[in-house]
């Protein structure tokens, strides 16, 4: 679901509900699209996030720490001027547009009180945050500043009179009463109403189709209990829902408020986003080498599937030097007793070649598959390891933080999967390996972010006695637990942790593995990341994001 008009709604419920009434405390501008304000409501400070960004446009609370710059912006400077200290009179919503307007009164230096408008427009890449003296409309500020010769429809720099984007005329769905909309398809909701999103429509549509009217599913924004977000398990694919959607069938968490709603998913969706970008050369790389290996590894399978016809070419000279008597030149086929079943096998011959000829072509054709079976196997056990690896590269991509891509370009570099550009542009590794954590029993756990640390930790930096942790089956993080002796608690979050480093961390009842480090081994000539090893137990654990962080912290 987007930020549509239905979810500003019961956004703007929700700081109505923490922040009315509080005062500002600190104006930031993180970054360019971004506003960060410090309200002291409810005698605590909150932040209220401004999003005019083209992809992640919003108004929220925000628990996410936010650096200030050194040297704030215009835009910044004139809020600071204006609005500092104000306080917060209401949060509006313009009908039921993703438009919100925050009423703000504050004194001058004269002490005089005078009424400012904060307005946010979530429009996708037109989106904009303006600081408006409410008495006469005037623009004081913007965010995005836009000339004349591009914006033919409003002015939008400081001075001109603020105006509306156009209006869409359709109408707002919590102003209407008992209408009927039992023939109206998803896509004729989305053109008769206002603010409603592509999942809203389809959601309302089977709604209505389940015998229910468009007033009870306005009344569920209107008294909404516990906010939703649905995590896919397809790749790169996230969602949020503002109530209890039936229209997906992945796995939901909820969550306190819509604001942790929206920080747990555009947490995912940043990282998600800015690694794609910074690696798309590199995937479509890898992604072509896969499909290549993958098609080989077809070909190499086809070509072990004729060990039978092997054993029938053996078959077929064994029986034709055994009756050899019984063969006469120029025949094109015979049939002959199988003696070890006593079946009857009719065996094709060339009529050129003698008898003795047509055996041995057999026992040539047979001894030509066999000689060729150890350099299949070979290949396809080369070729299977390296798609395994390729795999567990892709998958990392969509677990590891930004900060920690600049180790998987260096492991594919020193794999030779990719080509070294210019020395002085690459960073320096980091000294230190792996990525620190530690138990609420305080027992150390060690992480490793990309294969080459997964090796130094497993195979070189720990203790024999201590334990490794990975999930079962699928790409994820080496995972080491300091201890010789481990307590069940840190068992459980050393496991945690593992799953959540892995392709499983959006999924719950994850299975993962956990052995003794002298258990493990890597066969020779294998690839980095890859062991083997015996002895393990098992433990299910749910992925908790709250909980590694919490780990990391300590």
């Amino acid at each position: 679901m987007s930020f549509d008009g239905m979810f500003t709604h019961v956004m703007v419920n929700e700081l109505n509900q923490n922040l009315r009434g509080g005062r500002i405390a600190k104006i930031q501008q993180p970054f360019a699209n971004e506003l960060i304000l410090t309200i002291r409501s409810n005698r605590k400070n909150q932040q209220l996030l401004l999003s005019a960004h083209p992809s992640y446009a919003r108004v929220q609370i925000t628990d996410q720490p936010f650096a200030n710059p050194a040297k704030p912006s215009t835009f910044v400077m004139s809020l600071r001027k204006y609005i500092t200290s104000a306080i917060i009179q209401d949060f509006k919503q313009l009908n039921n547009d993703r438009i919100v307007i925050v009423d703000l009164s504050a004194k001058n230096e004269l002490g005089d009180i005078h009424e400012y408008r904060l307005i946010t427009e979530i429009m996708s890449r037109h989106s904009n945050i303006f600081l408006l003296n409410k008495e006469n409309g005037k623009i004081i500020d913007l965010i995005k500043r836009v000339s004349p010769e591009n914006n033919s429809f409003r002015g939008l720099l400081p001075g001109d009179d603020y105006k509306l984007p156009p209006a869409q005329n359709k109408i707002n769905p919590f102003s209407t009463k008992n209408e009927n909309l039992q023939d109206l398809s998803a896509a004729d909701i989305r053109q008769k109403y206002e603010g409603i999103g592509l999942d809203t429509s389809y959601e309302l549509e089977k709604f209505i189709a389940a015998g229910q009217t468009l007033d009870d599913f306005m009344n569920l924004y209107e008294n909404h209990l516990m906010p939703n977000t649905a995590n896919t398990k397809d790749k790169h694919k996230l969602g949020f829902f503002p109530i209890g959607f039936s229209n997906t069938t992945t796995e939901v968490n909820t969550y306190a408020s819509l604001s942790e709603l929206l920080d747990n998913y555009y947490l995912d969706k940043a990282r998600v986003d800015r690694i794609e970008q910074q690696t798309k050369s590199i995937t479509h790389r890898l992604d072509i080498i896969l499909k290549k290996d993958k098609s080989k590894i077809k070909k190499l399978n086809k070509q072990l599937s004729q060990t039978d016809v092997m054993a029938k070419y053996n078959l077929y000279g064994e029986l034709l030097t055994t009756y050899m008597s019984q063969v006469k030149r120029g025949s094109s086929s015979i049939v002959l007793t199988n003696y070890y079943n006593n079946e009857e096998v009719k065996i094709k011959l060339n009529p050129e070649y003698s008898p003795s000829d047509n055996a041995q072509h057999y026992y040539k054709k047979y001894r030509k598959l066999q000689n060729s079976i150890p350099h299949v196997q070979e290949q396809l056990d080369i070729t299977t390891n390296e798609v395994n690896y390729l795999e567990s590269v892709l998958a990392s991509l969509e677990y590891v933080d930004i900060e920690d891509v600049d180790g998987i370009v260096d492991e594919l570099i020193d794999s030779g999967y990719i080509k070294k550009k210019r020395r002085n542009a690459r960073k320096k590794r980091k000294k230190h390996v792996g990525e620190d954590f530690q138990s609420s029993t305080g027992v150390d756990i060690i992480v490793g972010k990309n294969n080459i640390e997964n090796d130094q930790l497993t195979m070189k930096l720990s203790q024999k006695n201590h334990y490794w942790f990975h999930v079962k089956d699928i790409p994820g993080s080496h995972v080491i637990l300091k201890t010789s002796d481990p307590d069940e608690q840190s068992i459980t979050e050393a496991a945690t942790i593992a799953a959540y480093y892995s392709k499983a961390r959006d999924s719950s009842k994850v299975p993962v593995d956990y052995v003794k480090i002298k258990n493990i081994r890597k066969p020779n000539g294998a690839k980095p990341g890859y062991v083997i090893f015996e002895g393990q137990k098992t433990i299910l654990v749910d992925p908790d994001r709250q909980l590694v962080a919490d780990l990391k912290a300590k």
